[in-house]
């Protein structure tokens, strides 16, 4: 009888636990139900935004072909009915294909709902790795992510379909083109170019809404983002449209000004360091207006942490 009385002590603490592991994803993803409309924007020929409004979700870019459509992201699970029925206003035509530009859960959580369908999903391979287990993310950038656990796919909604370097699509007249440069965001980002309508979409590798989230914890590296601004920019011109992982449409120039300032960043941080400088002295020498976003947190906290995890990817802690 103490044996089963323990046994069922043992099994409620587990259950409470599990459900406390993921209390800030459960709230996030609550929140976002009762707080997003979504907008669709044309971006070029057959190429379409579909971008989230009150809820921080990622941009989906859906591709309009003649015998379906090809989806980029699918954002939140709970919310899938809602983007279901705005791809439909895009294309009455099925889903094709989806490419999950990396693993996080407000950019590919609804590969839980679309891969139960067994709509083919494109990733690199260390999306489906990611999504495999638990996944915690980094909380060194943006203290609203520490403790941020998001619970692991089951096998049927996972990406089914995965490469390494580089994938090709032909879709009607257009050529889809996906990319991974390397470490950056995460371990897995993808980029994918719209070769004939001169599009791309980036995923979280190039943001417009100041100092990125990098996710050190799983494969991200700062300097590692900072080479991946500078590749996504060799494969585009002055012409090219650019749908970034949040914020509305940009182009080249955008990329290589944030690309710039986290360079200032990088090099005053580790300049301040060789100096003696404390985190606040090196944070207040970085002039650029980067780290006045707020969108997770307290700015100056933010700028702090984020010259913090420089160093930390330099294998250096200093309070």
């Amino acid at each position: 009888m103490k044996k089963m009385i323990f046994l069922l002590v043992f099994l409620t603490s587990l259950c409470i636990f599990s459900q406390d592991k993921f209390a800030k994803y459960n709230a996030t993803v609550e929140s976002v139900k009762n707080d997003i409309s979504l907008k669709i924007v044309h971006v070029k020929n057959e190429i379409f935004l579909i971008e989230g409004l009150g809820a921080g979700m990622g941009n989906i870019g859906v591709l309009r072909t003649q015998d379906g459509i090809i989806m980029i992201d699918n954002s939140f699970e709970i919310i899938e009915e809602m983007i279901t029925s705005t791809v439909k206003e895009i294309s009455p035509k099925p889903i094709k294909f989806i490419i999950n530009t990396h693993y996080h859960y407000d950019h590919a959580d609804g590969n839980r709902t679309y891969g139960k369908k067994k709509i083919p999903i494109i990733a690199h391979h260390n999306v489906r790795n990611r999504q495999k287990n638990i996944a915690e993310a980094y909380g060194g950038i943006y203290p609203v992510l520490d403790n941020f656990y998001v619970p692991k796919h089951e096998k049927n909604e996972l990406p089914t379909i995965t490469f390494k370097d580089h994938l090709s699509l032909y879709e009607d007249n257009e050529e889809v083109s996906i990319f991974y440069f390397g470490n950056g965001h995460t371990d897995g980002d993808a980029i994918i170019k719209f070769n004939q309508s001169n599009v791309v979409h980036t995923g979280d590798s190039f943001v417009l809404y100041g100092l990125p989230f990098i996710d050190i914890s799983n494969g991200g590296s700062i300097k590692g983002f900072i080479k991946n601004l500078e590749k996504i920019a060799s494969i585009c011109d002055n012409e090219t449209i650019i749908i970034p992982g949040h914020g509305s449409l940009s182009n080249k120039e955008k990329v290589n000004e944030l690309s710039e300032g986290l360079k200032e960043y990088y090099s005053k941080t580790i300049e301040g360091y060789n100096k003696g400088l404390s985190i606040n002295e090196i944070s207040n020498s970085i002039e650029i207006k980067l780290g006045e976003t707020s969108g997770f947190g307290d700015p100056i906290t933010v700028k702090n942490n984020f010259v913090r995890s420089i160093l930390l990817e330099n294998n250096i802690i200093i309070d």
